[in-house]
């Protein structure tokens, strides 16, 4: 409190001696003429000196306070050099960026802005943690996550990056001797690979879940991919595994007017990193890197 006190003290004492008035610093430093009187006696007490030379008409230095002018001055300035390096550092990214991040949206399309970051920016160590658990955050010390759907936890700061999609797909060779599918309930008919025991639809504005079966279980969509290029059944998958297989017919893509629509994609921050230069600069970058690319594809 006293180093605050005297910087205080400082500051007025300079803003004074500059204009030659009381009222005038008191103006410029936005506080009033009794503050910056009651500021300089404090100074002088501190000091055991007098800085000024008061009258009705002017305030005048004091041969002390012109010396202490002077080394007044060069502090000031001094801390005005330090202020604008410490600015210009922290607009650079330097020090670590921890993500955490699963599946091959992070490595398609995630990785390859991280390693261009690494590139241009070789005072910055970044930490890539491809985990399909949901990692804590603020106790594991990570920077940023990339998150899917709804967010429940108040305590972090959410950036959308971009909207997934999960298709319903199997290849031409399996539809071709499968039963008919016009429903959701017609899986019940069909070999459904994957995971999970149910998967959800929406019709007429509401979500509904539909049991599903089949013979193969894994919870690795590229391997679910593979399966079901090969024939084996149909299964559920996000748009990045998806996307190219449709577009390019070697799947096709089911029940189409039953989709839950778009699940936004988030880059997640502890709200205390929200002014960190690193992350800023890691969402900066994702978020162009996604919108000028990738505009077109949902993930």
């Amino acid at each position: 409190m006293e180093t605050i006190r005297s910087l205080q003290g400082i500051i007025a004492f300079v803003k004074i001696a500059d204009s030659g008035s009381f009222s005038a610093a008191a103006q410029a430093l936005g506080v009033s003429k009794s503050h910056i009187s009651k500021t300089i006696s404090l100074l002088e007490s501190d000091l055991g000196v007098a800085l000024f030379v008061r009258s009705t008409r002017k305030v005048q230095l004091t041969s002390v306070g012109e010396r202490f002018l002077e080394t007044c001055r060069q502090s000031l300035q001094n801390l005005d050099s330090a202020k604008k390096e410490i600015l210009d550092l922290s607009n650079t990214p330097r020090g670590v960026l921890r993500v955490t991040l699963a599946g091959i949206f992070g490595e398609e399309y995630i990785a390859p802005v991280v390693i261009d970051m690494a590139k241009r920016y070789p005072d910055l160590k970044i930490e890539l943690d491809f985990s399909s658990r949901v990692v804590d955050l603020i106790e594991e010390k990570f920077d940023v996550a990339i998150r899917i759907g709804h967010l429940e936890n108040s305590s972090l700061l959410a950036t959308k990056i971009a909207s997934r999609v999960e298709y319903v797909v199997a290849s031409k060779a399996y539809l071709s001797a499968a039963p008919s599918l016009k429903e959701p309930e017609d899986l019940a008919n069909h070999n459904c690979i994957g995971e999970r025991s149910s998967w959800s639809f929406r019709k007429r504005g509401k979500s509904f879940h539909v049991p599903v079966k089949g013979n193969f279980k894994c919870n690795n969509p590229r391997v679910l991919q593979k399966a079901a290029l090969s024939g084996l059944g149909i299964a559920r998958l996000p748009g990045s595994y998806a996307f190219e297989d449709i577009k390019k017919g070697r799947l096709i893509s089911l029940l189409e007017n039953f989709s839950e629509g778009r699940k936004d994609i988030w880059a997640v921050t502890p709200i205390r990193h929200k002014q960190n230069i690193n992350v800023k600069i890691f969402i900066q970058e994702v978020k162009r890197h996604l919108s000028d690319d990738y505009a077109d594809v949902l993930f």
